[in-house]
């Protein structure tokens, strides 16, 4: 009875049991050879299975879509006499199943070989460590065995499954290699074409496009296993979760990028909004990936990589209809990426069958649009490139004008500073004229009433109205002069000629003859040479008058004795250094490289403008093309000026 049971159990089993002959093929394809049984609940051990009724696959393809079940499969395996002593190998070319349970056994049922594979087996309890699953399958001599799997997984259950002689799975190797060769090597060109572009240009349009890349990267990476294999195997984490995460998050930043690059919000404000919404379920379901299972969320996220790309391709659409060019390639990268998405989900979920390469359709999808991606990040930035030219040529066309204009508004302000400086000294200058003129005034009024008393007492001859007119004369002509320096002074005249320095230091010194009387500071100009410098004279007067205002406050304000001030006019080489020294003590070293700013004043608001020696400064290098700086000597400060002696520039009238 014992035996009688064990035949109606093995005829049983083997009613839709079609035997694989393996012979000199390199691969055999076992999907038309498969039984299967689902296990629903996940509690079937290998006895309960094998007194399980199987049933026949009718499919192309070994594929349920999502499903929470358990399945079993099993495969009989025969083989011919000439190839007994070749080695077989099973290949399952889908790294996401999570345990795959492979039994070997034989013609009694009793177990030959078990070995586990899947993606939460760690990789040191597997027989190789590659990102597909293979194993091998140690057949007997000239009889049958039977190939049971029990697979399950938190995804698809989709378990291709190749039987593969040694000389085909590595024939199989090298094409697939090259696949994924190919595909990393196209994104870590356009990777670092993008980085490169991204500091050319420093647009964030290319940092949004690199978040998308690396994230994209990172799910591909987690899909075909070889980051688990490679990169993150220690990672548990990444090989539970890190599949989930990485869809929901690169659906996020494709969809950040192609808001931005397209300018939803400008050129379709309606598609703006839902990319908006599904910007923030994107972002929802990454974060939900992030601590739930991948079996929890790879059906919500793996209609997120349907719907993303369908959107984005509409948006593509919408915007390429606004005549915006760069929509073009925008649109042709999506669509190609759109196409190996749908037929990779639509496989996923069972709706359409699979087939050879299949697993690599989104991937050549994602390459080829990664590489048209690129392309419109490329064309943007010659479109802007384009449009600025446009503007500097429309620029150039009206820039001597403008030119011309800005260059007239700088004279006449330069003027109107110039003239601002110059008042700023109007009322010094009028109290100095005033004082000049009372002496002469007092001398002409004692004169005039000398005369009167000499005429009333009847003692005027000839000789002393000789005397008095000389006199009246003498003083009148010192006081026509000084109108005159003063008339001449403030005539906006800017005309460059060869003046003597020595003749413009004695004038600025003679209208600066009262104020430096009435403080009791003695001058005098030692000029070493008579050679004549190109210049406008009332502005180096301006300067002089200046530099001895400057001279004249710092000893009164320090009290200084036996005061003086003196200018030294010698040749340098090819200039002609001037000199302007007191011995006020000199400036103080923290100002020393301040007292030529603007405004910069160290006197209280009433009695100082800033203006002086910023105006000095600006006449010196602006106008005559020298230089003028400040030192300290033993006594005090000293202003040296350095003018050019042969400079045709100065002969040029401004």
């Amino acid at each position: 009875m014992h035996y009688l049971g064990w035949f109606f159990l093995l005829f049983a089993i083997s009613i839709n049991a079609k035997t694989l002959i393996l012979n000199s093929e390199p691969s055999y394809d076992l999907a038309p050879y498969v039984n299967y049984l689902e296990d629903p609940h996940r509690d079937l051990n290998l006895s309960s299975v094998l007194e399980s009724p199987f049933k026949e696959s009718t499919k192309n393809s070994i594929n349920f879509g999502f499903t929470h079940s358990a399945y079993w499969f099993k495969i009989t395996l025969d083989r011919t006499d000439n190839e007994a002593s070749k080695k077989w190998w099973l290949s399952i070319a889908y790294p996401l199943l999570e345990k795959i349970d492979i039994y070997l056994l034989s013609s009694n049922n009793s177990v030959v070989e078990h070995n586990v594979l899947g993606s939460s087996v760690a990789l040191l309890d597997q027989q190789l460590s590659l990102h597909n699953f293979l194993t091998e399958l140690k057949l007997g001599q000239n009889e049958n065995m039977t190939l049971l799997l029990r697979v399950q997984t938190q995804g698809s259950m989709q378990v291709p499954l190749t039987i593969y002689s040694s000389q085909g799975y590595f024939e199989e190797g090298e094409y697939t290699n090259l696949i994924i060769g190919i595909f990393y090597g196209i994104f870590v060109v356009i990777f670092l074409y993008n980085i490169i572009l991204y500091f050319y240009t420093r647009d964030d349009n290319y940092i949004r496009y690199l978040l998308f890349l690396t994230t994209f990267i990172l799910w591909q990476l987690s899909f075909d296993g070889i980051g688990r294999t490679y990169l993150w195997s220690q990672s548990s984490w990444m090989i539970e979760y890190g599949p989930g995460f990485w869809i929901a998050f690169s659906a996020f930043t494709s969809l950040c990028f192609g808001k931005r690059f397209l300018q939803t919000k400008d050129n379709a404000p309606k598609v703006d909004v839902v990319i908006k919404i599904m910007m923030g379920l994107s972002l929802i379901m990454t974060a939900v990936s992030a601590i739930l299972p991948y079996s929890k969320t790879i059906v919500i996220n793996a209609t997120l990589v349907i719907l993303v790309p369908v959107l984005l391709l509409i948006s593509g659409i919408v915007v390429m209809n606004k005549t915006h060019r760069i929509a073009r390639f925008y649109l042709a990268g999506w669509s190609s990426f759109l196409v190996g998405t749908i037929i990779f989900a639509f496989n996923k979920f069972e709706l359409i069958p699979s087939f050879y390469g299949v697993n690599h359709v989104q991937q050549i999808g994602a390459a080829i649009e990664m590489v048209f991606l690129s392309w419109a990040l490329a064309d943007r930035v010659f479109r802007l490139q384009l449009e600025y030219i446009d503007k500097l040529n429309n620029l150039n066309d009206t820039l001597s004008q403008k030119v011309t204009e800005s260059l007239a508004e700088v004279r006449k302000k330069d003027e109107l500073f110039v003239q601002q400086s110059r008042f700023a000294a109007l009322g010094e200058m009028i109290e100095q004229i005033a004082h000049q003129w009372r002496q002469p005034l007092n001398t002409l009024s004692l004169i005039n009433q000398n005369l009167y008393f000499k005429r009333q007492l009847g003692g005027c001859s000839e000789e002393c109205c000789d005397e008095s007119h000389e006199q009246f004369q003498e003083h009148l002509q010192y006081m026509s002069k000084t109108i005159d320096d003063f008339r001449n002074y403030y005539k906006m005249d800017k005309r460059k000629v060869a003046e003597d320095m020595t003749e413009i230091a004695n004038i600025a010194l003679r209208l600066s003859a009262v104020l430096l009387n009435d403080a009791k500071i003695k001058w005098r100009v030692d000029s070493q040479t008579s050679q004549k410098v190109v210049l406008a004279k009332n502005e180096m007067i301006q300067v002089f008058m200046n530099l001895i205002k400057n001279g004249h406050d710092a000893i009164l304000e320090r009290h200084i004795s036996s005061a003086e001030i003196i200018i030294t006019i010698f040749e340098s080489g090819e200039f002609l250094e001037v000199w302007v020294e007191d011995n006020g003590g000199g400036v103080d070293e923290a100002i020393m490289d301040k007292i030529f700013t603007i405004y910069f004043t160290t006197k209280p608001s009433s009695q100082g403008t800033g203006l002086g020696l910023h105006m000095c400064k600006y006449i010196i290098e602006e106008s005559f093309g020298g230089t003028i700086g400040v030192e300290n000597s033993s006594k005090g400060a000293r202003f040296i000026i350095r003018l050019p002696l042969n400079n045709d520039e100065n002969n040029k009238e401004e």
